[in-house]
């Protein structure tokens, strides 16, 4: 059986990515919406922090990408440790393997 680590991320930049070393981090604004039990429509906006490893994908984001632009990133997620000051830190990441500047242009589903 083939296993799959995938996790999609389509939302809009938050502010100008930020370069690391070969890497670079795009934080990613996404709505969620939901009605409660008395009919009342909700919305609430998650904020993910995407990585690109990829030294020419990440070089092309900083490049190209700015606040505000509607974005597609086809993710994996990965667990991780670090110590810090003798103390285990322990972080989850999502990095991209394929990232995309959308062109949302005129279209009719623009807005979903």
């Amino acid at each position: 059986m083939r296993t799959t680590n995938l996790f999609i991320v389509r939302g809009f930049v938050g502010q100008a990515p930020k370069a690391f070393n070969k890497s670079a981090k795009i934080h990613i604004a996404t709505d969620r919406g939901w009605t409660d039990a008395k009919g009342e429509r909700h919305e609430e906006t998650d904020w993910v922090t995407v990585s690109v490893l990829n030294e020419k994908a990440a070089a092309w984001v900083i490049a190209n990408v700015a606040k505000g632009d509607p974005v597609y990133a086809e993710c994996r997620i990965a667990d991780g440790s670090y110590k810090k000051d003798g103390e285990t830190i322990y972080t989850t990441d999502i990095i991209a393997n394929v990232f995309h500047k959308l062109d949302l242009g005129a279209r009719d589903d623009a807005a979903a």
